[in-house]
């Protein structure tokens, strides 16, 4: 059988990027939530260490995908978390723990920035269509891990961090047989239409004489991811204990996980069919809106049925933001950044997720639950407001210029 060596790579299927954004989540939710019940349960440690534990790292995976190479950075990123938690199945006492758990979470946010950095790269599809089946896929993985931490808990640590073990094994075998393709960066327009392709070598991506440069809207969207974020860890750190001290089970925990997920699968296309109709800040800013007055809510809750009506309130504004996001980065800032780019929102996300568990658990430490949950309320509409104006003030110049 004679090889044509002129064939051209393929690029990326997106099935294996969306497998792979499956495996990733369902291991890191597994991760996320068993370090506060473990640390605070188990190992007897304040909410304010176990937050101060929780250390991620993501713009150094932008940089890798722009001016290194992307697939070997993934390959490496999947190692480090790999090693990690399987090394917590053997050590997992204090203060190894500590340290593992702190390179399994460097490893996760660097992984999932590269993530978003190939899903701008894939020919054919609108990137608002990529960004959104991610996000679909992602929350079926926090719903299998959520699951998993509140079914199989009580029968142990270890057996949480085996499963998730052979996630991260599986999926570094994935990266290592199929991301290992060209990168077809694609720019595209206002409403996510591609505009125009160009391929290029995966050993060469990045154009040396551009630079990333923040603006005015990039900060605004940078700071909102924050907030979202930092808010959206109480769900995933503070919430379980929280809920444990108001007399729920931790299996309330994991349903309520559940109930989220199907949510999102029944209705992220309905949603994103309205957003994707609509420029970017309009779903952005409603839903951040939405997602807001959730935490205000929950400042009156007691019980699970009352906790489940604010987490769907908070559930639609994140369908209406999240996903929307990174296309929105994409969308503004040039291909030949676009590494760095999602670099800068993973990097906002991983902050956001770094302050949220010190922040709420020196908060919860004090028995100061109400004050937490104000307080993201009112900083989310502070930065959402300011998002607002910014953008006002961005079309009004535009209108100027263009008359």
């Amino acid at each position: 059988m004679q090889i044509d060596l002129t064939d051209k790579p393929r690029p990326l299927d997106e099935k294996w990027l969306l497998f792979g954004t499956l495996l990733s989540n369902t291991g890191n939710s597994m991760i996320w939530p068993v370090t506060t019940l473990y640390m605070t349960g188990v190992l007897h440690q304040s909410f304010t260490m176990a937050g101060l534990v929780l250390m991620v790292g993501s713009f150094v995976g932008g940089r890798l995908f722009d001016n290194w190479r992307p697939y070997e950075a993934m390959v490496i990123t999947s190692f480090i978390i790999l090693v990690a938690v399987s090394s917590l199945i053997i050590w997992n006492g204090w203060p190894v723990f500590a340290f593992f758990i702190w390179l399994a979470n460097f490893g996760m946010g660097a992984e999932q920035t590269l993530v978003n950095s190939f899903a701008t790269t894939i020919p054919g599809e609108k990137t608002r269509i990529v960004f959104n089946n991610m996000y679909i896929v992602l929350n079926i993985g926090v719903v299998l891990g959520t699951l998993a931490v509140g079914y199989l808990f009580d029968y142990g640590f270890n057996l949480l961090m085996m499963i998730s073990a052979a996630l991260y094994f599986t999926l570094m075998l994935i990266i290592a047989t199929k991301f290992n393709v060209p990168v077809v960066r694609t720019n595209t327009d206002a409403t996510g239409v591609t505009t125009s392709e160009e391929t290029e070598k995966v050993s060469s991506v990045g154009a040396p004489d551009q630079r990333f440069r923040l603006t005015p809207v990039l900060v605004a969207i940078g700071a909102l991811l924050f907030i979202t974020y930092l808010s959206y860890m109480l769900w995933e750190t503070v919430m379980a204990p929280h809920m444990k001290s108001l007399g729920m089970p931790t299996r309330n925990y994991a349903d309520l996980w559940m109930i989220n997920g199907v949510t999102i699968i029944l209705l992220q296309k309905f949603v994103s069919n309205w957003a994707n109709r609509r420029p970017y800040q309009v779903s952005v800013i409603l839903g951040s809106i939405i997602f807001a007055s959730s935490f205000f809510f929950l400042i009156f809750v007691k019980e699970f049925w009352q906790i489940v009506l604010v987490f769907e309130l908070l559930t639609i504004g994140e369908m209406l933001q999240s996903p929307q996001v990174p296309a929105w980065v994409a969308q503004i800032t040039p291909k030949e950044v676009a590494g760095q780019a999602q670099g800068f929102v993973s990097m906002m996300i991983s902050s956001g997720r770094v302050i949220g568990p010190i922040y709420s658990g020196m908060m919860m430490d004090r028995g100061w639950m109400k004050m937490l949950f104000l307080s993201v309320f009112i900083i989310m509409l502070i930065i959402t407001a300011l998002l607002a104006i910014t953008m006002a003030k961005r079309t009004k110049k535009s209108e100027e210029n263009n008359k």
